[in-house]
């Protein structure tokens, strides 16, 4: 039978979507779908696709939007704005891990040439998944995805600078690395470089500002200048993806900058999940029991090694033992820049061509196990908190306090920004006494200032449950919208004070409706009750004018009906005394 291009390329969509609906189900990256999506249809499987040329070619589309969008959300001023920590961390790891996996490969019998390709390849994280799962879990703004999300930005310009080396390295009987032409790589880097500055001073904000009323000429512009940077680069010795990073870099000051990324991001998903699919679809399999093996330690590594360099990074750094154990086990998996480097190693002969099925087995094995990391992280710290005490220093980072020496009676506000400012507010005019929790070290510094107790931390620390008096507390009120906080506030508190009254917020109905499940006394849902309205909530309860039991029925109520009329279910059924 013969097979058309139109027929065996629905057919791979058809198959890469429904892997897909299963990896959402089971809370996995639709990366390693693909991946898989690519195994079933290659010819080591069920062998459906004939013609791989066209899927190549769509896959290098990929990689280079991929950069391109990089380039475009590294904006020079964010890497001010991260801070010298997350640069130091990003660097130390980088560096302190490369040589980890440099010495198991030597051990392992690898060349010391083909170990530089792997070392490095090994050490990036991918920016693409941590980022996906944070903000599913509503973490992007907490304060170790804002770490993350810097050690990701030096991690990704690191490898684009590696990369950019590395694909200056064509030398036909490559042997070894000192070999190469660095005078004559530098001296091109340095043109490319200075034309990429020139156009981007001089033509690009006068350009762009006359087609920016156009929406589909401002992406049309961005994607051909994309290409025009991704073909000068290969013209000069260097990949395509290099140029595509610099024209991205080029255009992130401008201030269309956030919808040049909205327009690109369905386009690079597309082609980026045909070159996983790809990737896929050239695994080898003749040796893969070998393959696995000399994995093994690989993965090994990536999963307990390089956390713990991380963790012990941050702890020299002067970082609590919760915040470290979040942002290093979030590390726990290899990069698409992996992919890049590998096959840039198989290209220019550094690398057997086995490489590409070593490194996606790492991929596969570190992505599936790190997406349960990531995702219940806080869950695992409980767990393993009392092994923790070496990874925390006496004086911690922002060791910031203002507590009274006795207090009793009190309420804890759990995160003051935004909501809780109003609830803040409401509570001074009350004249309740009240300890906040912030992880914002200038909102610690206002509210000393201003003489209000207050400690810099995260409300569900153990370490900080004697300093906030949990025992004597009447109240917690948490304004941070992340359920699986919230859940663990619940336990954490009430083990300590059994009739403290929880008051939590929910980021939907559904997840409101389950915290009252858990025992929370009242729960708010940005969606439907404000800041105002939960302070006038709070005045009343404490003039006496009304209790929690009558709230929390009448609030569940009102979710139970919101989440059965917006989405057609059955209620929760929720214990309302």
């Amino acid at each position: 039978m013969e097979y058309s291009f139109l027929f065996e390329f629905g057919l791979i969509l058809v198959i890469a979507t429904l892997l897909g609906i299963i990896a959402k189900i089971l809370k996995q990256p639709l990366i390693l779908a693909y991946l898989i999506a690519g195994i079933l249809i290659g010819p080591f499987v069920l062998g459906l696709v004939k013609n791989m040329d066209v899927i190549r070619s769509f896959s290098t589309i990929g990689i280079v939007l991929l950069l391109f969008l990089v380039g475009l959300e590294l904006n020079p001023r964010r890497l001010l704005e991260i801070g010298i920590p997350a640069i130091i961390i990003g660097l130390a790891q980088v560096t302190i891990s490369g040589l980890i996996y440099y010495l198991i490969g030597i051990k392992s019998g690898f060349s010391s040439v083909s170990m530089i390709y792997i070392a490095i390849a090994l050490t990036f994280s991918s920016t693409a998944i941590i980022v996906t799962i944070l903000s599913n879990k509503k973490d992007l703004e907490n304060f170790h995805g804002k770490i993350l999300v810097g050690i990701l930005l030096v991690q990704d310009f690191i490898a684009v600078v590696m990369l950019t080396i590395l694909s200056g390295l064509k030398i036909e009987n490559a042997t070894t690395l000192l070999h190469s032409p660095l005078l004559t790589i530098i001296f091109k880097a340095i043109i490319l470089f200075t034309f990429v500055f020139l156009v981007a001073k001089y033509i690009i904000p006068t350009l762009f500002s006359i087609i920016s009323r156009s929406y589909e000429l401002l992406f049309i512009t961005s994607i051909a200048w994309c290409f025009l940077l991704a073909i000068i680069s290969q013209s000069l010795g260097f990949s395509a993806e290099i140029g595509a990073f610099l024209a991205g870099i080029a255009l992130a000051p401008l201030p269309y900058n956030n919808q040049l990324i909205s327009k690109t991001k369905p386009l690079r998903d597309f082609f980026l999940m045909i070159f996983f699919i790809n990737l896929g679809s050239n695994l080898i399999f003749d040796q893969i029991q070998h393959t696995i093996l000399i994995s093994l330690p690989f993965i090994l590594a990536i999963l307990i090694i390089n956390p713990l360099i991380v963790m012990v990074i941050m702890a020299l750094l002067g970082y609590r033992k919760r915040i470290s154990f979040l942002v290093a086990t979030s590390l726990t998996q290899i990069s698409e820049f992996s992919y890049l480097i590998v096959a840039l190693g198989v290209k220019l002969g550094y690398l057997p061509d086995t490489a590409t099925s070593m490194i996606s087995i790492i991929f596969i094995a570190t992505i599936f196990i790190s997406t349960y990391f990531i995702t219940f992280n806080r869950k695992i710290f409980h767990y393993v908190r009392p092994l923790l005490g070496n990874f925390e220093r006496k004086n911690t980072r922002d060791n910031l306090e203002n507590i009274p020496t006795d207090i009793n009676g009190h309420i804890i506000l759990v995160g003051c920004h935004r909501m809780g400012e109003y609830i803040l507010e409401s509570l001074l005019k009350l004249k309740e006494k009240i300890i906040v929790v912030d992880f914002n070290s200038s909102k610690i510094n206002e509210l000393i200032a201003a003489g209000i107790p207050c400690i810099y931390g995260d409300g569900i620390d153990h370490d900080l449950i004697e300093k906030l008096a949990v025992p004597k507390a009447k109240m917690v009120i948490s304004t941070i919208d992340n359920f699986e906080e919230g859940s663990i506030l619940i336990d954490l508190y009430r083990s300590h004070n059994k009739k403290i009254q929880v008051i939590l917020t929910a980021h939907n109905e559904e997840d409101g409706l389950n915290l009252y499940k858990q025992g929370a006394d009242f729960v708010i849902v940005p969606s439907t009750i404000s800041g105002e309205y939960a302070g006038f909530v709070l005045k009343k309860i404490e003039e006496g004018k009304t209790d929690f039991r009558k709230i929390r029925k009448q609030e569940i109520r009102a979710l139970e009906q919101d989440l059965k009329g917006t989405l057609g279910v059955k209620s929760l059924k929720v214990d309302e005394d």
